[in-house]
């Protein structure tokens, strides 16, 4: 293994962030990072690079199509340059060949060890021009140079919510998305998928946050954000089938279900029977089922008027716990069973939004509205538009979201021209990937 000792002798240093290198050209490809400069530039997009070596990994993956490619033998992936498949296979391996002489601790990369290095020295080179903070490596500073600008690349495609960082749109996806309940109150005992604070606010009846234009107070900042809209006319959230516009992430959401046909409240006792929004669900079980109790417990089929309520009933009941234990094995062998059965890697109510926007792009408002789009399930739709031009459509899949998916892939390789359609398979492009570019 490499120590940090044995790290060859750093006298060159940068006068920008007083970071040290072995060579002089090693110090002036970093000063690359402060000016911006990008020397080496593609001859056939006129894309540009500050390091040779990206400009050849470019042309290697994105204009030269014949040329070898590098697979792992462990999960697929192909490489267009084999020392990426190297670096690659040690996710695989496990091999960390660089360990800190300091707490031995090991990386498989030699610039993870040069970081972690400056956890020992307490040095922080790289600074903020507009505040006071520091930090040990370039990458956290260019994350907390985008909070300066207002910069969130990372969006959620179940609600559109942006982030700085990819960890908090992780966490936003397994906590409001992925119903992760990891907050407790200890007030009301209620488990919840996040904002403890603002929550335990609402048993002090706390409101903080103030609207300067009308005196309304809010709990949460958020809220006073949302309001504040109704005086300002603000609509940030547009759809991207028809370009309507919303002050409100939610009401998006739900205005894309007309688009995508989708309804994910059913009826426990109709299940053909589905909504849009819960509220619909519920006047549904009080008008035509006699009941204010839309939650059934598939245990021991009793009600329960809340999701808390029947989430709670099912951790207490031994009876139920047994059902759902025994429901979670059949899923798991059915699963088993099915072995070419894949996850998509794209959300199926996202891959749905972004069929619907393809579909307006490509098809005549005559011809959806024959097919009944915007009036059923869009898989449907897509379906029924595949069989109608004489092919086979995806039918059989337990999965709906593998199932959607094959079938998109059908679509694409109906309308796409074919040497276009090559080319992307060389590239090693998913259909998902496909898709986002086609409705960008």
């Amino acid at each position: 293994m490499t120590s940090a000792s044995s790290i060859k002798e750093k006298r060159h240093r940068c006068e920008t962030c007083s970071k040290a290198f072995g060579t002089s050209a090693d110090l002036t490809k970093h000063r690359r990072v402060h000016t911006g400069e990008r020397p080496y530039s593609c001859g056939d997009c006129g894309a540009a690079f500050s390091q040779a070596g990206g400009l050849r990994t470019h042309i290697l993956s994105r204009h030269n199509s014949d040329g070898p490619t590098f697979h792992c033998h462990h999960c697929g992936k192909t490489f267009p340059v084999k020392e990426r498949l190297r670096l690659h296979l040690r996710t695989h391996t496990g091999e960390r060949p660089y360990s800190c002489g300091l707490c031995n601790k090991t990386f498989a990369r030699v610039g993870q060890l040069a970081q972690h290095s400056q956890t020992h020295s307490g040095a922080r080179p790289y600074r903020c021009d507009q505040c006071p903070a520091a930090y040990s490596c370039a990458t956290n500073l260019k994350t907390h140079l985008k909070r300066h600008l207002g910069q969130r690349d990372h969006v959620c495609h179940e609600c559109g919510k942006t982030f700085a960082r990819r960890d908090g749109l992780q966490k936003h996806l397994s906590c409001l998305h992925g119903n992760l309940r990891s907050f407790h109150c200890p007030v009301c005992r209620k488990d919840l998928k996040g904002h403890l604070l603002q929550h335990l606010r609402t048993h002090l009846h706390e409101k903080p946050h103030a609207c300067s234009n009308c005196k309304a107070r809010f709990a949460q900042r958020s809220q006073l954000t949302v309001h504040q809209r109704t005086h300002s006319g603000d609509k940030p959230y547009r759809c991207p089938v028809c370009r309507q516009a919303f002050s409100h992430s939610t009401a998006l959401k739900l205005h894309l279900r007309l688009h995508t046909g989708e309804k994910p409240f059913r009826c426990p006792l109709c299940p053909s029977t589905g909504f849009v929004q819960l509220p619909h669900l519920k006047k549904h079980m009080r008008c035509i089922h006699k009941t204010d109790k839309p939650y059934l417990c598939l245990g021991c089929r009793s009600f329960f008027k809340t999701k808390n309520e029947l989430d709670s009933h099912k951790q207490n009941s031994p009876k139920c716990l047994e059902a759902r234990s025994s429901s979670a094995k059949t899923e798991s062998a059915s699963k088993a069973a099915d072995a070419s059965a894949v996850d998509p890697v794209m959300p199926v109510n996202r891959m749905r939004v972004l069929l619907a926007v393809l579909l307006k792009k490509i098809s005549t408002p005559a011809r959806l509205d024959a097919l009944g789009f915007g009036r059923r399930l869009i898989d449907d739709v897509l379906r029924e538009s595949i069989e109608s031009s004489g092919r086979k459509a995806c039918l059989d899949l337990a999965d709906e979201g593998e199932c959607l998916r094959k079938n998109v892939e059908i679509l694409l390789n109906w309308t796409i021209p074919k040497q276009y359609m090559e080319r992307f398979r060389r590239e090693s492009r998913s259909t998902e990937e496909l898709l986002e570019e086609l409705t960008s």
